[in-house]
């Protein structure tokens, strides 16, 4: 008994062993799409590319074991979600992935999306988008984004979708589109295959990861952090040599191998076609005996042929001509015979008869052509005489009026193609039987095309099933002959859809009626499109209220009724409170979730007949219209509705799975249609909702007239800025540029107004009520004037001879028409040194005339100032336009440098500032550098020149030549 234990012990353990082992060796299923040359499956059905050899690597040092699985990009995300594969590689990051996927922290590569055209598609920016067929890969990041980015600029594109890269970009190709989008790797490898070239449309900068569902491989998502950030530390590493191996790669195409059988072919059709040809010449001459022997015979038969018959001789006289080329010309045949075309026909028709006449003579081939003579279309053949020893003679030609039948065969192209083209079309019998019908009409009703024939016409109606409307739309046809309008029919299957329905009637010279033609399409998708686009015009998307729009469009509508019925309104402005402080702390999907659940509460608190819109954000506004015959009533209804909002939502929300209490401010004012205008409207209410605010929030206010104080404000700042360029009330600080040596090398000019009662205001104060009004232009125009002023006295010493001064130039200013003479001028007026001179301009000026903003550029580039691109990075910038701009610097934007340390983002933005203002020969500053770890860093990735708090605070110009002494 004691062995057979032990027997039973050692399998036992065996068996766990077995379990063990096969825990430690289960394989990692990785999907694999194919988008060279970040992976794809290669020729021997093997996994390849970048991320593969990466992901090899890791795998072999940590002995994973990996099983690739094949799969196109749409498959391999279903997979991924399906949890039938554990790793996808190749998924660039983005929000809604982010909420669906696990992403390691470090990116594995990173990418870009560029387009790609044909040669002379003109398409250099975004904005040459606009309309434009674009192909791209199907549920990709491009098809995501691409089309907001667009809507930015105002414009539309058609997104064709694709199954796989390789078949966008044949599409392109083919010219199914006009352009593909794609990730740079990818198209830069195969655009030239597919005859396109990059466009200078780029946009989408990515970052690129392995993806996991989330709580599956976590460990594995942390091994990879941790390879990815010992690698990219190492610009030796097997990372980097990955890199430089796939980007440089490239295949050769082999030539056909067919091609001697095409050569043969060819050969053997020449000789084939030489041989006919030396046939017909041998029936020729046997042809030509027979007719000189038959002369007499012929004569009369040739004469009662409508064809014109003719034989010239070697000089193109004519010899013979029959009846019908005779009463063309309207002579007898002895009064042509002896003459040449010249004669008969004019110089210009007698040159090309010639020319046809010589081909034969000299060839001895028989010649056919088409001739044009007095608005007819002839068919002539010319035939070469010969003797007995085979030398030409003469030249025999027969010209038939072919002018009705090329008319019908042009007419029968036409209705061939219009036939089969996109729109369903059929014919029908007089009693409305189906004679024939396209492809098109065949897909339309989902039957074949060949089934058609002999079947009625499908029954429709004018409203969705409404009663059949055919005969009486026949009746109309037979009367009009002609109808066209919007129907609704339906397909085989019984499918119901809407199409336009265009019929008309056929008739012949006698006027009975031969056939109906009809044409047909179905507008499904322009219905669909026009709901949505009325869903989109007028209602929110988020919380499907009606927006801005409607509501406006709704308030005239009330007080043009209480124009009629004097009834009073009124409007309740509602925002919700600390609103901000939820998104921010729990985030934007949570705070769009009570925003839901506020508009249904608002919507049980409102009459039917009341408009409940949201304005954007958390703003709602709601409509109550006629609520009173009186502003008495109106008040104390308003008052009601607004109570019952505020209790309503202090109910506790349940949002994000957590318990959220809530409450609003609101604003009452009446729409009681005195001389009221809705701008008038909407500023009052918002005016009461902040006074509700400034009382304590969760309460409500009605508009009285002291509140507009608050909107007075601006116009008072705007008069006593006026007065303040009058009076010279502004001052300039400066705030000091460094190199990398430590040494003072420039300043920023940087405006303050010296005000006589609130003192010294920074331009958070004043300079966007500046922009609004106007008055950035003059202002602008003293800054630049001061300051050339001062770089001119910093020119006469020593210490600050060296010093470069930037002058910050608004969009508003650089556009005025006479910038550049100005700006010479002052220049030239005040002495200062214009190559040290430094205008800064905004990304703002690559969107809005760029063209125009070149122009001005180099006329003063001309002159030796310089420009350089502030706050680089925070907007969409062209790199088209970027290269065009001629710029001596970039400005890394502070917003990134506050950050740079802590945000791998704004790290990574930083370094492809440098990165791309070096590749354009650009020097690189910083602002906004506060601390010593900030500029070390900075200085690592190539950036040398600073400014910010570190350095120096913004002084007057005495205090900056005492630094720089």
């Amino acid at each position: 008994m004691p062995r057979v234990l032990r027997l039973l012990v050692f399998v036992s353990l065996l068996g766990c062993l077995g379990q063990a082992g096969a825990q430690t060796t289960a394989p990692l299923r990785v999907g694999v799409s194919n988008n060279a040359p970040n992976l794809f499956i290669n020729e021997q059905g093997r996994a390849a590319g970048i991320l593969i050899d990466l992901l090899n690597e890791v795998a072999s040092a940590e002995r994973w074991t990996l099983e690739y699985v094949p799969c196109e990009w749409a498959a391999c995300v279903d997979l991924l979600a399906e949890g039938r594969i554990d790793l996808l590689p190749d998924v660039a990051w983005s929000e809604a992935r982010a909420r669906v996927f696990a992403f390691h922290r470090i990116p594995a590569v990173h990418s870009w999306s560029q387009v790609y055209a044909k040669p002379g598609s003109g398409i250099r920016a975004l904005p040459d988008l606009k309309g434009k067929r674009i192909a791209v890969l199907g549920s990709s990041i491009q098809a995501q984004i691409l089309p907001d980015i667009l809507a930015g600029y105002g414009a539309s594109a058609v997104l064709v979708p694709a199954t796989t890269l390789e078949r966008a970009f044949a599409l392109a190709h083919e010219g199914d589109a006009d352009a593909v989008a794609a990730n740079h790797f990818f198209g830069d490898l195969h655009a030239a295959r597919e005859g396109l070239q990059a466009t200078g449309v780029v946009f989408n900068p990515a970052r690129v990861y392995y993806a996991a569902l989330p709580g599956r491989q976590q460990a594995v998502l942390d091994t990879l952090d941790r390879y990815l950030d010992t690698w990219r530390a190492d610009p030796h590493s097997v990372y980097f040599a990955t890199l430089r191996q796939w980007q440089g790669s490239g295949k050769a195409e082999a030539m056909p191998t067919n091609l001697w059988w095409l050569l043969a072919a060819a050969v053997g059709l020449l000789l084939s076609s030489l041989a006919v040809a030396s046939w017909l010449r041998t029936e020729v001459a046997v042809r030509t005996r027979e007719l000189r022997e038959n002369e007499e015979k012929l004569t009369t038969i040739l004469d009662s042929v409508d064809s014109l018959i003719y034989i010239k001789d070697e000089r193109s006289c004519y010899q013979y001509v029959n009846g019908a080329l005779s009463r063309m010309l309207g002579k007898p045949p002895a009064a042509i015979v002896g003459k040449d075309d010249e004669a008969l026909f004019g110089h210009a028709h007698a040159q090309r008869m010639r020319e046809g006449d010589l081909e034969v003579l000299s060839g001895g081939q028989r010649h056919v052509s088409e001739e044009q003579m007095d608005s007819k279309i002839y068919l002539t053949t010319k035939i070469p005489l010969t003797r007995g020893g085979g030398q030409v003679y003469g030249v025999c030609g027969i010209s038939t009026d072919i002018t009705s039948s090329k008319q019908a065969e042009e007419s029968l192209r036409i209705a061939s193609i219009v036939f089969q083209s996109g729109e369903g079309m059929c014919v029908l019998s007089p009693d409305a039987v189906m004679i024939e019908a396209n492809e098109a009409w065949g897909a339309l009703v989902g039957t074949p095309a060949a089934e058609l024939p002999g079947t009625p016409f499908p029954p429709f109606s004018l409203e969705h099933d409404g009663d059949d409307y055919r005969e009486r739309m026949w009746n109309t046809v037979r009367r009009e002959q002609t109808w066209q309008g919007e129907v609704w029919t339906r397909r085989r299957g019984g499918q119901a859809y809407p199409a336009w329905l265009t019929v008309s009637a056929v008739r012949d010279a006698g006027g009975v009626l031969t056939n109906f033609v009809c044409t047909q399409s179905d507008i499904s998708d322009r219905k669909q499109a026009d709901e949505r686009i009325v869903q989109l015009a007028y209602y929110d998307p988020l919380t499907g209220l009606p927006n801005r729009r409607l509501l406006y469009e709704r308030v005239d509508h009330c007080l043009n009724q209480h124009g009629r019925s004097h009834r009073v309104g009124a409007l309740l402005f509602l925002d919700m409170d600390n609103f901000k402080d939820l998104n921010d702390s729990r985030g934007h999907v949570v705070g769009d979730h009570l925003l839901q659940q506020v508009a249904v509460r608002l919507l049980q608190c409102a009459r039917d007949s009341d408009t409940v819109a949201r304005l954007g954000g958390d703003e709602f506004v709601i409509l109550l219209e006629a609520v009173g015959a009186s502003d008495e009533e109106a008040v104390r209804h308003a008052d009601t509705v607004g109570h019952k909002i505020l209790t309503a939502l202090r109910v506790p929300f349940e949002v994000g799975g957590a318990v959220h209490h809530a409450s609003c401010s609101i604003g009452i004012t009446l729409c009681n249609g005195h001389e009221q205008q809705l701008d008038d409207l909407m500023r009052r209410g918002d005016l009461a909702m902040y006074e509700a605010k400034r009382q304590g929030r969760n309460t409500l206010r009605f508009f009285h007239l002291s509140m507009e104080q608050e909107v007075t404000y601006r116009t008072a700042i705007e008069t006593e800025l006026r007065e303040a360029l009058r009076e010279s009330q502004f001052v300039l600080h400066y705030q000091g540029q460094v190199d990398g040596e430590g040494m003072l090398t420039g300043a920023e000019a940087l405006v303050r107004w010296q005000h006589p009662q609130r003192g010294l205001i920074g331009p958070g104060g004043f300079i966007a009520i500046a922009e609004t009004s106007g008055l950035i232009v003059p202002l602008g125009r003293w800054v630049l004037h001061t300051a050339c002023e001062q770089l001119a006295a910093w020119a006469q010493a020593p210490n600050t001879a060296h010093l470069t001064l930037a002058v910050n130039v608004s969009v508003r200013q650089f556009l005025q028409a006479d910038f550049v003479e100005e700006t010479l001028a002052i220049v030239h007026e005040t002495g200062a040194n214009p190559t040290r001179l430094k205008l800064e301009l905004t990304e703002t000026l690559m969107i809005e005339g760029v063209e125009e903003t070149i122009e001005k550029m180099r006329a003063l580039r001309e002159h030796g100032i310089c420009f350089s691109l502030d706050d680089f990075g925070t907007g969409y910038s062209s790199l088209s336009y970027l290269k065009r701009l001629p710029l001596d610097q970039l400005k890394i934007d502070q917003s990134f440098v506050r950050d740079v340390l802590d945000d791998p983002n704004d790290a990574s933005i930083a370094r492809s500032v440098v990165a791309l203002g070096k590749s354009l020969g650009l020097g690189i500053i910083a602002e906004g550098v506060e601390t010593e770890a900030q500029r070390c860093f900075l200085a690592e990735i190539g950036c040398d020149n600073w400014q910010g708090f570190l350095f120096s605070r913004p002084v007057d110009a005495r205090t900056l030549e005492e630094l720089a002494a």
